[in-house]
């Protein structure tokens, strides 16, 4: 008892750094929602709200701020749901294809993770002016030179245009949470299911996809905290455009606080955000638990 107690003391530190640096701002963020507070009226004082904020999005009445809550909530959760998708297929294919031992292997697995480290940003300007350019970009030039007038991606097809950057910017993580899984799996199993005469495909898709999917689950559950909270590909490719095309929810909050200037709306918006994002991350625990007592 008296060792357990000690490993806590040396945890205690860690838990009030993070306590600190999400707990605080969160309970801020909830205060604010309760608050009638316009940054630009300064005349009228900062006054309790109670929840008629978050009513203020949810009210069916409410029109026109009906159609546009409820129409970002279903954008954010198709990107959210069409990128997990996407991730998850292709990332699981090129972890296959990166689980071999050939030369310049390792090389190639270094480069495959490069747009996991470069900033949303970045990568959103490169993409909007160098590649979806119909003038300058790569895209413009090689659609010309096959005979095809080039479509603005990112005006006509925005939310494509988002789920395509967010998919390339995070199946990296999805290929490095697979890949750790697949090199993990017991090597004298997988020579005795080849001696078994088990398929190249079978033991794909019911020999290792089965033993890797908590992996599969937990980058999930990880890269839908990520990719929900994605913002800075959104703000400098299409702006949420066009009108509120490719808004999500974050980006909805931005424009509360810094176009609206609403910081009590903001809040509210921003605290469904994250119950939203939790409720979603609780569904996908569950179901690597009740997984786990499965085979227990």
């Amino acid at each position: 008892m008296t060792k357990r107690k000690t490993d806590y003391r040396y945890l205690l530190p860690a838990v009030v750094v993070v306590a600190v640096m999400t707990q605080i701002p969160f309970l801020m963020t909830l205060i604010f929602s309760t608050l009638r507070w316009n940054l630009s009226r300064p005349d009228i004082p900062r006054t309790f709200n109670g929840i008629d904020n978050f009513l203020y999005f949810l009210k069916i009445d409410n029109f026109p701020e009906f159609p546009a809550f409820y129409g970002i909530l279903f954008q954010t959760l198709v990107i959210t749901f069409l990128t997990l998708l996407f991730c998850s297929f292709f990332g699981f294919l090129l972890a296959l294809l990166f689980d071999h031992t050939i030369p310049g292997i390792n090389i190639a697995r270094t480069l495959i993770l490069g747009p996991f480290f470069v900033m949303s940003t970045a990568s959103g300007v490169i993409w909007k002016t160098t590649i979806f350019n119909t003038t300058f970009g790569w895209y413009g030039v090689i659609a010309r030179a096959l005979g095809f007038a080039p479509v603005d991606m990112v005006s006509y097809h925005p939310l494509i245009t988002i789920i395509a950057l967010f998919t390339w910017q995070w199946m990296p993580f999805f290929i490095l949470v697979l890949l750790a899984g697949l090199q993990g799996l017991d090597q004298d199993l997988l020579d005795c299911t080849r001696i078994d005469g088990v398929g190249w495909l079978q033991g794909i898709f019911r020999i290792k996809l089965p033993l890797i999917m908590n992996h599969l689950r937990v980058a999930i559950m990880l890269g839908l905290v990520f990719i929900v909270k994605e913002f800075g590909l959104i703000l400098t490719t299409t702006a949420g455009g066009p009108g509120t095309r490719s808004y999500t929810l974050p980006y909805y909050v931005y424009m509360q606080i810094f176009s609206a200037n609403n910081v009590g709306r903001a809040g509210a918006l921003a605290a469904m955000t994250v119950f939203l994002t939790l409720a979603l991350v609780r569904l996908i625990y569950r179901s690597i638990e009740r997984r786990n007592a499965a085979y227990l």
